[in-house]
């Protein structure tokens, strides 16, 4: 057999064996190690990629905290980041996107190419040693026409039913047939990589500066208006877009930061609530208007100063709408208490502030679309793998019931916090245990719904982690089952 069917036969070995049937946990963790193991066996010189390299830590450390914490971050990390070791490995000198649009099509090709190979009366490449898979319709078809043979002789012969009946099968099982199935056509999609091969001929061919160009090009491009004239409707359009969003922010910064009240028949829940994620989506606007107007030869046109100038200026003033968005979030807040989506709003505002510094250097820096896509993916890959980092559910947990305990608000939405993960559980228990503790008047957080139910999830993760094995062992289910136990016989809240 070839290296390759070696390594693809390991590797959907260790998926079976430590995926199916099991629970998130030290399997993912395990199963990170291996493929990238697997990976630099199948080439050696991908340690010598920076970008590789990225990938590969950004898998172990998501899959880590897939074993820490076996909550969906990381999970969703450790997953797009499989996919961009997998289109790193064909192709290492990939943009990040076009590595993961090329992993995503090799998964689906996968199938109808691996079926081809089977059937093809030819072999490309290493014709000494052929590939197990070439030879795998030697072994299939003849089960299959077998066991459809075996059910009509069990049909016609009775005497041949009756013995036949005594073979127990059942150690074979389907559903972990299919499984594996599914697995080992998962990973040929790792080892024998189908890629989109426009896509990489255009990202091959694409630099991060831009190319000079004539002005006879420009126009060809763009035969409608006149350089001059496309000139003056860039700073016409800047200049009213600067315009426009100063009125906004002068507005927000007089309101929010000097009267601190808001204008009358505008109350501070619609302030708070309305257009945050359309403000957002604003930001994105602003930006694809900008690689619209620098798109070609304005980039290089002597007398662009002043349209230089208002882009600076417009992407400054986005920056202050950033700025003005995430106070209002905070006011929210400092309300209502965290959510995960209030937490997303502060990390969406960040990318938005990546991509405008991006798009600053762009512009500066005479840098193609390309530059910006390129850039931006992997800043946002950063951004994905260092919130893995975070407990967010126990952040929100901890936060909220304390802001509530010592009155800072008035109001807690109980249902919110049990809808969370098993991570704030503990921290849910530890609340309780205090207010069993004392007889203070304060604000009490526990009736007996939310008792009834902070009990039944421990129960229910407890039975999880008495039955799992080391493969499902996640750190945090642990750590939450010991912590209420611990309390329970220690006598500080009651046994359930």
């Amino acid at each position: 057999m070839k290296k390759n069917d070696w390594l693809i036969i390991i590797s959907a070995a260790a998926y079976s064996f430590l995926f199916y049937d099991q629970n998130p946990g030290l399997n993912f963790f395990l199963f990170g190690i291996v493929i990238v193991a697997l990976l630099l066996i199948h080439n050696r010189k991908l340690i010598a990629s920076p970008a590789w390299v990225a990938a590969a830590t950004g898998n172990i450390i998501a899959s880590f905290f897939v074993f820490r914490y076996g909550t969906a971050l990381p999970i969703l990390a450790n997953l797009c980041s499989m996919m961009m070791l997998s289109g790193l490995s064909f192709s290492p000198q990939s943009s990040l996107l076009i590595a993961v649009a090329n992993s995503a099509f090799s998964v689906v090709a996968t199938v109808p190419q691996t079926i081809k190979k089977m059937f093809s009366s030819e072999e490309p490449g290493d014709t000494e040693r052929e590939s197990i898979f070439k030879k795998l319709p030697l072994i299939i078809i003849p089960l299959a026409v077998t066991a459809v043979f075996f059910i009509f002789y069990r049909a016609a012969n009775p005497v041949f039913e009756k013995y036949t009946d005594n073979i127990d099968a059942d150690f074979i099982s389907f559903e972990w047939i299919v499984f594996t199935a599914f697995g080992l056509l998962f990973m040929a999609s790792l080892f024998r990589h189908y890629a989109i091969k426009f896509l990489l001929k255009t990202d091959e061919a694409a630099s991060d500066a831009l190319a000079p160009i004539t002005l006879e090009e420009h126009m060809a491009r763009i035969p409608v208006l006149s350089v001059p004239n496309e000139l003056l409707t860039g700073v016409i359009l800047f200049a009213m877009l600067n315009l426009l969003l100063l009125s906004v922010n002068g507005l927000d910064i007089y309101f929010m930061w000097i009267v601190k009240h808001m204008p009358e028949g505008i109350t501070i829940a619609e302030y708070l609530h309305d257009g945050t994620d359309t403000l957002i989506v604003s930001i994105c606007m602003a930006i694809a208007v900008i690689l619209f107007v620098f798109r070609g030869y304005l980039n290089f046109f002597e007398n662009n100063k002043w349209l230089k100038l208002l882009a600076y200026g417009w992407i400054a003033q986005n920056i202050v709408l950033v700025i003005t968005t995430a106070h209002r979030n905070w006011w929210i807040i400092e309300s209502s208490g965290l959510t995960r989506r209030r937490i997303g709003v502060y990390v969406y505002l960040l990318l938005c502030i990546i991509g405008l510094t991006t798009t600053l250097l762009k512009v500066i820096q005479r840098n193609s679309n390309w530059f910006l896509f390129r850039k931006n993916a992997w800043a946002f890959y950063a951004v994905f793998i260092i919130s893995c980092f975070v407990n967010w559910d126990d952040f929100i947990v901890q936060y909220n019931c304390r802001h509530y305990k010592t009155q800072k608000f008035k109001y807690i939405d109980k249902r919110y916090l049990l809808k969370l993960s098993h991570t704030g559980m503990a921290s849910l228990f530890e609340y309780y245990k205090q207010e069993k503790a004392t007889d203070s008047t304060t604000t009490q957080l526990f009736d007996k719904d939310m008792v009834f139910y902070i009990y039944d999830d421990y129960k229910y993760m407890k039975m999880e982690v008495d039955s799992a094995n080391w493969k499902s062992y996640c750190i945090s289910k642990t750590q939450y089952v010991r912590a209420v136990d611990e309390m329970i016989a220690k006598g500080e809240i009651p046994r359930p």
